[in-house]
């Protein structure tokens, strides 16, 4: 079964597979998680299911699971945004799957629409999505992918199975990557499973050398200026992001700065850190600010991510943080 070669997520694997083997998969499913826990290739996966000739679907061997999983089955179709800012999966890409839609499939019992960042959708292109979600063809399958959602409208929430995607445990990460990617020695491995947690994705990103490792260390160093009562504390973190060879960490920040928010809001009402690296700093500003206030610091981080999308000004959007990170702590 194909499914084993995804790491982790155990419960959703067999709840999933169950309701592929019995034929009961629901036509309308929203995938939540956050980047790099695997969306889109567990998404392949239900299409390969769905698609597989095989019993115990899917067997990753057939001929329609491995044209599925290598993305060239033509009954399996795939939208993305192309600049991944907000209200950017447009009306007109939402028109083209529903005439789609009614064409039957080519070569599979299924047609299945793989709708990367829905949550992108704009109110009107979820209005039009929603027509044929309320009356699809009996062949059509739509799985939409999201980090929140939230994003959408209750009455596409009412349409469709939510399945949650989370982030696995240490020792499965570790072994996901070991197998994954080489070269890379286990204490490099180890220490950014630290830094990151069980984000799969993440963690790949930090050991190929893109800026994901600096960036989580300079999110935790942000995060402990804002603790600090020395306002230029925060003014000198921020101020090294200014250098050339800083662009990549900026870039990166918005995610490490979000998850170490997330996990000081999750100690401040009791529960535990999810980034183990994150927990000394998290418990300081769990211990130094509201749940409002972690909150609005938060929101700050999903806004910073927005901004950096759409390429605004290295020097206008350090002074735009760190203006709205002070606001977000003296926010009553």
């Amino acid at each position: 079964m194909a499914f084993e070669t995804f790491f982790g997520n155990e419960v959703l694997k067999n709840t999933v597979w169950q309701r592929l083997k019995t034929g009961t998969l629901p036509h309308a499913i929203i995938l939540e998680g956050e980047r790099g826990l695997g969306k889109r290739t567990f998404a392949r996966l239900i299409a390969a299911g769905l698609l597989c000739a095989n019993e115990n679907p899917p067997c990753g061997q057939c001929r329609a699971c491995t044209n599925v999983l290598e993305k060239n089955h033509p009954d399996v179709l795939y939208y993305e945004t192309e600049k991944h800012t907000k209200d950017n999966f447009k009306i007109d890409t939402v028109r083209d799957i529903r005439d789609i839609a009614y064409i039957s499939p080519n070569q599979a019992a299924y047609k299945v629409f793989i709708l990367a960042e829905a949550d992108l959708m704009n109110t009107a292109a979820q209005n039009a999505l929603l027509k044929i979600l309320e009356e699809p063809p009996a062949y059509a399958v739509f799985i939409l992918l999201c980090e929140k959602k939230s994003a959408f409208l209750e009455t596409i929430l009412s349409r469709c199975t939510v399945y949650k995607l989370e982030r696995v445990d240490d020792e499965t990460a570790f072994a996901a990557v070991r197998e994954l990617l080489s070269g890379p020695t286990d204490e490099e491995i180890r220490k950014c499973i630290e830094l990151v947690g069980g984000n799969i994705g993440m963690v790949l990103d930090g050991l190929r050398g893109n800026e994901a490792l600096r960036a989580n260390e300079k999110a935790l160093e942000i995060a402990e200026a804002l603790c600090s009562s020395y306002e230029f504390d925060l003014l000198k973190v921020l101020g090294d992001l200014e250098a050339p060879a800083a662009k990549g960490i900026l870039a990166a920040l918005a995610e490490p700065l979000k998850a170490v928010c997330r996990d000081a809001v999750a100690l401040r009402c009791g529960g535990e850190a999810l980034i183990k690296m994150n927990a000394p700093t998290a418990h300081r500003l769990a211990e130094s600010f509201t749940k409002k206030q972690l909150f609005a610091l938060e929101e700050v981080a999903e806004e910073l991510g927005r901004r950096v999308d759409r390429n605004m000004n290295r020097k206008l959007l350090l002074t735009w943080l760190c203006a709205a990170l002070r606001t977000a702590v003296e926010y009553e």
